[in-house]
């Protein structure tokens, strides 16, 4: 996963003759993504809990159909929108989110630099709770529709840094989310090279994914760690959170090519290697966010 491109950008190039431009992310090894609305609350309440902190961040011109109570997001699925290959996984899922985000405090948030480019396109931006199914989409083509409640404004750029060390922005949030906690991120230390890891966001702006299993495979570096997280575009500024340490490790910001173009088909599918090959994703440590913006839990 190279940095993400965003959403609306990505159904522009996925057709045909386009599809070289995608260079992103990577299936490594076995595929362990999970929609976050099929995982079963006895074996994953761990996940589903963290979940309920992650925001996806929806560009505003993309919203129509606004009302006091709803808005709506005409889009595509993924096999139209994308043109992937049939048989492979998700299909039918909605296109929607172009970053994804983390609560670090009631009103503050935490996503990639990319993602927004400056104080002025931060407020371009809606950030929607619970985008965690279809929100009354129907394939191929149809709009997803999302409640106002849980929808927030960028008020505030905090901090912000992309350059090839750092890459993330704090952001302050229209009013504070008071039904959730914030999720704890590590301050100090080191992330610990046998660490398992999870990844949670909206790969290629789809419902909320779990991506398990995750692996560091290189943790020597100074600012970012590397791992095998099966992660696509739309995963920028996705908490990678330890299992043992139940706290958010790093960043998701970069990493390898997301598809290959099955040239009989014509069409596409995910890039796929073995745990320990490609390039890996790339992590940027949390313990070098700007932290008196965020609370210590």
């Amino acid at each position: 996963m190279k940095i993400f491109l965003s959403l609306p950008l990505l159904l522009i190039l996925a057709q045909p003759g386009n599809l070289h431009a995608f260079e992103d992310k990577v299936i490594y090894g076995e595929d362990n993504r999970t929609l976050i609305s099929e995982l079963k609350s006895e074996d994953d309440s761990f996940a589903i809990t963290a979940s309920k902190s992650i925001l996806a961040q929806i560009p505003n011109w993309r919203i129509s159909d606004d009302n006091k109570k709803t808005f709506s997001v005409k889009t595509k699925d993924l096999e139209s929108g994308l043109n992937f290959c049939a048989g492979e996984r998700f299909l039918d899922q909605p296109l929607v989110a172009a970053c994804t985000a983390f609560l670090v405090a009631p009103d503050v948030i935490v996503t990639a630099g990319h993602c927004v480019k400056d104080k002025y396109d931060c407020k371009k931006n809606t950030w929607v709770l619970d985008y965690d199914d279809k929100m009354g989409f129907t394939s191929p083509d149809g709009s997803a529709v999302f409640q106002k409640e849980k929808t927030y404004a960028c008020t505030e750029l905090l901090s912000w840094s992309q350059n090839a060390k750092l890459d993330y922005a704090v952001i302050r949030l229209d009013r504070k989310i008071t039904d959730r906690a914030p999720l704890k991120v590590r301050r100090d230390g080191k992330t610990s090279s046998n660490e398992s890891l999870i990844v949670l966001g909206h790969p290629l702006g789809m419902p909320k994914m779990l991506a398990s299993n995750v692996l560091i495979r290189d943790n020597s570096l100074d600012f970012i760690f590397k791992t095998n997280a099966d992660t696509f575009s739309g995963n920028s500024g996705s908490p990678v959170i330890g299992i043992d340490s139940k706290m958010v490790e790093g960043i998701l910001v970069r990493g390898d090519d997301d598809f290959e173009t099955d040239l009989d088909l014509d069409c596409q599918r995910p890039a796929k290697f073995g745990d320990k090959e490609g390039r890996g994703e790339s992590v940027q440590r949390s313990t070098y966010l700007p932290f008196k913006y965020i609370p210590k839990i």
